[in-house]
């Protein structure tokens, strides 16, 4: 008997996971062990081989989901969202759910409507072209006179798209840090940041109160009535509530109202001119209407349903794109990072890193700025490479909006954004702005987060036109070589690609390398080189300008803001870095694109040598 449970292995075969590597040790035992009398261990279809290869296989899978299980405790390693996301919770991190399309709104009263200041109810709505957006906040506004007045998008101003939901009334334990499981059913897509709650509390005079959701309730103090979101492991919303000591607890009695954003999803999205004189719905349930009557600012006017047939809304931009739910290879990125930050913005590194994750349904790419990088960096480039040294009086200097937060500026923190809505037409391009509205709203919602000396500004981005264009060794740089430039393609005639085909392939790998660049990247004519080395049927390629017949290989461009006439343009054919707060763009895609010319000839003809 003792035979049996000498397992005497080698070294090696302790890393023998797989299947046929645990097949091989089984077979190589057998053969080995003079007790054992099979002998068609060797032979493949014997009964005997086809027992092996179960066990071999039941091993294989079995240490297979061990391994797996291994992994995914560990944060590095884990890739399921469950798990990821269970980690996170160690370190009090809050992933992101599903964010709604915003739409900065235009509010038009009739005359109809008496002067003075009118506040719209939060969960006032709208709905056009089958999409409904919402304001999920008061929204305070003043008629000044009798005739139609129009009051354009702020910061308040803002409506997101879905429809408010009342959830059926929670009963609370009254526990320690008692947490509510908001479960709305399947399918259903919660805006992240609009999840309302209301509690009537009992040992209050059965008065129903607002509650605030706070970024954790460690930072609330004992009788403050707040709570904090987490989207959890199973992507649904948990309600935490807290004890006594961290927020004000919930006692056995009270009701908890929740009201929630139900969004449409990327469906929701809507353009410019959507929403032309739409009606305004002032949001209207039997609940609501108690719960409004106990929380609401008696100061103030609300409108009611019957003044809001002279309010009506207008859009004159998109909306914002909609936001996906945190992905779990961005929790592996932010978790680490908001750890290391304790809810406090202090570095430019805590403020991008908050932005990039708070907002990626707004920002395409964001920089950080302090005040010396806007003195020595960006102020110098306005005042040396484009000249400019009246900022408040310069037309073009107020179109791009350069300013400062205050008169105290060595606080300053500047951000740069790009708007992930990408405008394409050559007009709007460069104006690619953030809207004031936007703006706004990222200001009031960092209050709670940045240094108490700190005073948030924005710079918007400069967007730098680039062209093909090539200059002679003993020229200066100027923008009108781009309309002199070609870039020559030399096909081979052997291969079965037509010219069209092939420029086509061309203008792609050069428009979408640009496309993929953010603020403040390396241009890399070289790279863009190689790649287009890389497309069959293309012998060698050279930029050509046409007024000098001159002409360089390989690819060489022009740079320039056209906002300034191009004070600042660069030509260059190797490599151009961009400023922090400067992007790339192609203003005239059709126009860059007919400047790509194919010359056909055999490789024994080609004259073009690199």
């Amino acid at each position: 008997m003792a035979k049996y449970t000498e397992f005497n292995l080698p070294v090696n075969a302790y890393a023998s996971f797989d299947a046929q590597s645990m097949r091989d040790l089984i077979i190589e035992r057998i053969n080995n062990d003079n007790t054992i009398n099979f002998t068609d261990q060797n032979f493949e279809g014997s009964n005997i081989s086809a027992i092996i290869d179960i066990i071999a296989y039941s091993y294989h899978t079995l240490l297979y989901y061990l391994n797996q299980t291994s992994a995914e405790s560990n944060f590095n390693d884990a890739e399921l969202f469950e798990n990821v996301n269970r980690i996170t919770k160690l370190l009090n991190y809050k992933p992101l759910g599903k964010q709604s399309s915003i739409l900065p709104i235009n509010i038009k009263t009739t005359a109809n409507l008496s002067v003075g200041y009118y506040t719209l109810p939060r969960f006032s709505f709208s709905s056009s072209q089958g999409k409904t957006y919402t304001f999920v906040d008061d929204f305070t506004f003043e008629k000044v006179t009798s005739n139609i007045e129009t009051i354009s998008a702020s910061g308040s101003q803002l409506m997101y798209e879905g429809t408010v939901q009342e959830y059926p009334i929670v009963n609370p334990i009254g526990e320690e840090f008692e947490t509510v499981n908001l479960l709305p059913g399947q399918d259903v897509i919660i805006d992240h940041f609009n999840i309302h709650i209301y509690v009537k509390e009992v040992n209050s005079n059965n008065k129903w109160y607002k509650w605030d959701r706070k970024p954790s309730l460690f930072l609330s103090k004992p009788n403050e009535r707040n709570f904090e979101v987490r989207y959890n492991e199973n992507k649904n919303y948990e309600l935490k509530f807290g004890n006594g000591v961290n927020g004000r607890r919930l006692n056995l009695g009270d009701q908890i109202a929740i009201y929630y954003l139900s969004s449409s999803g990327v469906e929701g999205k809507v353009t410019k001119n959507a929403f032309l004189d739409s009606s305004l719905n002032i949001y209207n349930t039997t609940q609501y209407n108690q719960i409004l009557n106990d929380v609401k600012d008696t100061s103030l006017n609300y409108l009611t349903i019957e003044e809001s047939v002279d309010v009506q809304l207008s859009n004159t931009e998109d909306s914002t794109e909609f936001g996906t739910e945190e992905t779990v290879q961005e929790m592996k990125q932010n978790a680490p990072k908001f750890f290391s930050s304790e809810y406090k913005l202090s570095t430019k590194a805590d403020y991008k890193s908050f932005l990039e994750r708070n907002y990626k349904n707004l920002i395409y790419d964001i920089a950080v700025l302090n005040n010396s990088d806007y003195v020595n960096n960006y102020l110098k480039y306005i005042n040396d490479e484009l000249g400019l040294t009246d900022y408040s009086q310069e037309t073009n200097a107020l179109f791009n909006q350069y300013f400062y937060a205050d008169s105290a500026d060595t606080n300053n923190i500047y951000f740069v954004i790009v708007p992930k809505l990408r405008k394409n037409k050559s007009v709007v391009t460069r104006s690619n702005y953030l809207s004031p509205a936007l703006k706004e709203k990222i200001i009031k919602e960092i209050e709670d987060y940045k240094l108490l000396n700190s005073e948030i500004a924005f710079v918007d981005p400069v967007y730098m036109n680039l062209d093909l264009s090539y200059k002679l060794s003993n020229e200066p740089s100027r923008v009108i070589y781009k309309d002199f430039t070609e870039l020559i393609i030399t096909r081979d005639e052997k291969l079965l690609i037509n010219e069209e085909e092939l420029k086509a392939k061309v203008f792609n790998v050069i428009t979408s390398y640009i496309k993929s660049l953010k603020l403040g990247d390396v241009i890399d004519a070289r790279f863009l080189n190689n790649e287009i080395e890389k497309i069959d049927g293309i012998i060698g390629f050279e930029t050509l300008r046409t007024d000098v017949n001159v002409s360089s290989p390989g690819l060489s461009f022009g740079i320039f803001n056209p906002v300034h006439n191009g004070k600042d343009v660069k030509v260059f054919d190797t490599r151009c870095p961009l400023k922090p707060y400067q992007i790339p763009y192609i203003e005239n895609e059709q126009s860059f694109k007919n400047k790509i010319k194919i010359k056909t000839t055999t490789k024994s003809a080609a004259v073009i040598e690199y």
